[in-house]
């Protein structure tokens, strides 16, 4: 079965609030597949420059042959985004004129069984962004107990049923019957008998991902330290997925919003999040829980 290409979301409009300059400095935190960079990099006259980043060897090493012809103007590291602060000091960037992060999965992570991201496609609890790291999903529920998990299923949505999730899941853990991604699937389902539109494993696969890749904490650490690196009218713009990660992003651009930093001053440019359109989202469907936040350095 062929891979689903990757579209960027909400592209025109990321494009139309950075508001590209050709000499400008861009950074795109979360390469991907490269989409966003490429059209960023496009705008870019000779003296502009993009860098990109990613932690996921094979998304890095795809983006990097997407945006090979432009090499002049691109400068990559394979890297979280939470060390993005020392990628600028080493290149000797003291101020930048934007920053993206698209804090998505890609359609290829999910089409890729081996990486076990996906709820629908029997594969390893792996869930590493980085193949690298020695922790996976099943390592991690190995180690965890029921309140633990139970008190992570709630804190991303699994309000109702998390206390019995996590008993039923760990259970399963433990007797050896939950050992792959359509295991655990499975599980989620049994106990949560009949359900809607969305498969009750989905906030199950999520909150794990991000508990072992440390999702939040690197977008905080991010969020604490891009602003200060922007430009005047620089600006930061973050596309996020689910409502803590919306959430974040909403506080800590309020948060400089309303205090000075360093003599610096800071806008929200938008005070809701933009969403996809009916047509983007009739294209791609993963556009459909997309929200975009933009930040702006105002002085």
């Amino acid at each position: 079965m062929a891979q689903a290409i990757h579209q960027p979301v909400l592209l025109s409009e990321v494009l139309a609030l950075l508001k590209i300059r050709p000499e400008g400095r861009y950074v795109d935190g979360t390469l991907g597949e490269g989409g966003h960079a490429l059209a960023i990099v496009e705008r870019l006259g000779a003296g502009g420059r993009l860098l990109g980043l990613d932690v996921d060897p094979d998304s890095f090493s795809r983006a990097k042959d997407r945006l090979q012809p432009f090499e002049d103007r691109t400068i990559t590291r394979r890297t979280n985004f939470r060390g993005l602060q020392g990628v600028l000091r080493e290149l000797g960037w003291t101020e930048i004129d934007g920053c993206l992060v698209d804090l998505g999965i890609s359609s290829r992570q999910l089409d890729d069984a081996a990486r076990g991201f996906s709820l629908q496609k029997e594969g390893p609890l792996d869930m590493r962004f980085d193949p690298g790291g020695r922790e996976t999903v099943l390592s991690l529920l190995r180690k965890v107990d029921e309140q633990e998990l139970g008190d992570l299923l709630f804190q991303f949505g699994e309000r109702r049923s998390a206390k019995r999730l996590s008993r039923f899941i760990l259970q399963g853990i433990d007797r050896g019957l939950i050992q792959t991604t359509t295991d655990l699937a499975r599980t989620c389902a049994r106990v949560a008998g009949r359900w809607g539109r969305i498969h009750p494993a989905t906030r199950v696969f999520l909150a794990l991902r991000s508990t072992l890749n440390d999702e939040t904490g690197a977008l905080s650490e991010l969020l604490d330290t891009v602003p200060l690196f922007l430009a005047r009218a620089g600006r930061m713009a973050v596309i996020s997925f689910h409502s803590l990660e919306d959430g974040l992003v909403k506080r800590k651009f309020l948060a400089w919003e309303q205090g000075e930093h360093e003599g610096k001053t800071f806008r929200r440019v938008n005070r809701k999040p933009i969403e996809a359109s009916a047509q983007e989202v009739r294209e791609n469907p993963r556009a459909r829980s997309a929200k975009l936040r933009v930040l702006e350095r105002v002085a």
